[in-house]
């Protein structure tokens, strides 16, 4: 599918909103600037003005990240037992979520290192049929973990799912493609690393695991979260219909595809309201947004939390910012 949205795009170029976000994830500086921007708006309470302005806009405005705290800042360290792939909108916007899967891992006693030099993983653009650039990235990021043969610990589905597929992003470059292969045999989900740990709720929790398209059938992860939510005493794991439908978020195609993405999502609501939780927990930060997105139009004060915050400390979960 990537590689022929990546023949369609040389037909037909991307318009400028895709541009203009492909543009921003790979650009530190601009991410940074468009994440206190977005974070000063929701302080302000003009992001929840702007979600109900008609048509893309608000539509847009209800999926900007709120942003947790400060941007995750991790160090680069000699002789790690696992190296965490901090992601771009991941690294800026859910700064809280990439101290709590560091935090996980040490407390099993893991050495954890962040490589300095590491970029977006490309996912957007392999989707979008960017595939030369989603090439290079890939290139970077091999270089960028070299430093060590450690397992690369990802706390975003749709990141993991395209990390682990570097062999097939490069498989046509003899000069990379043993090393990608080599790369995505390293690359884990948190959930896939992370043991179960002896630890009690505050009170009684009802939680909904959502299952992540890439996450699910991306990496084939569905056992792993939920064994891991099921260890924690006080929470009871209740499932929803068909749990493995998209939600609609799909990387950017909720901004492309904003009709469709809204039927799905409303669907989702539905399901999840009908097993009335307390937390929606996922792996994938557009996940998180899109439902987040959804429960309040559905007028839900549910909690849509990373399943990394939830396992760091499920008591300080129920209170953060949705």
């Amino acid at each position: 599918m990537e590689g022929a949205r990546e023949v369609l795009r040389e037909r037909d170029p991307n318009g400028p909103v895709v541009s203009a976000v492909l543009d921003t994830v790979t650009d530190r500086r601009r991410l940074v600037l468009f994440s206190w921007i977005t974070g000063l708006a929701g302080r302000l309470g003009l992001t929840r003005l702007a979600a109900l302005l008609p048509g893309r806009l608000g539509w847009a405005a209800s999926l900007a990240p709120p942003g947790e705290g400060a941007a995750f800042r991790g160090a680069e360290r000699p002789d790690p037992d696992v190296c965490l792939f901090a992601g771009c909108i991941m690294r800026e916007a859910f700064g809280e979520t990439g101290r709590a899967t560091v935090r996980l891992l040490e407390r099993d006693g893991l050495r954890v290192s962040v490589p300095e030099e590491q970029v977006c993983c490309g996912a957007l653009h392999a989707h979008a049929g960017e595939g030369e650039r989603a090439r290079e990235l890939a290139r970077l990021n091999i270089d960028a973990f070299a430093g060590s043969d450690a397992k690369i610990v990802v706390n975003a589905a749709g990141c993991g799912a395209h990390l682990k597929d570097y062999g097939g992003v490069l498989g046509a470059d003899a000069l990379w493609s043993d090393r990608a292969k080599a790369f995505g045999g390293r690359v884990r989900d948190v959930s896939e690393v992370a043991k179960p740990r002896a630890q009690r709720a505050r009170r009684p929790l009802r939680v909904v695991y959502q299952d992540a398209c890439h996450l699910a059938h991306g990496q084939h992860v569905r056992a792993q979260p939920r064994a891991l939510l099921r260890a924690i005493e006080g929470v009871t794991l209740v499932e929803i219909a068909d749990p493995e439908r998209c939600c609609g978020s799909a990387g950017i195609y909720n901004l492309t595809h904003p009709d469709i993405s809204r039927v799905l999502l409303k669907d989702k609501v539905r399901a999840i309201l009908d097993a009335a939780p307390d937390v929606i927990v996922s792996g994938n930060p557009g996940c998180i947004l899109q439902i987040a997105s959804g429960l309040r139009e559905a007028g839900s004060r549910a909690r849509v939390i990373h399943i990394a915050r939830f396992l760091d400390d499920p008591d300080a979960a129920i209170a953060a910012d949705p």
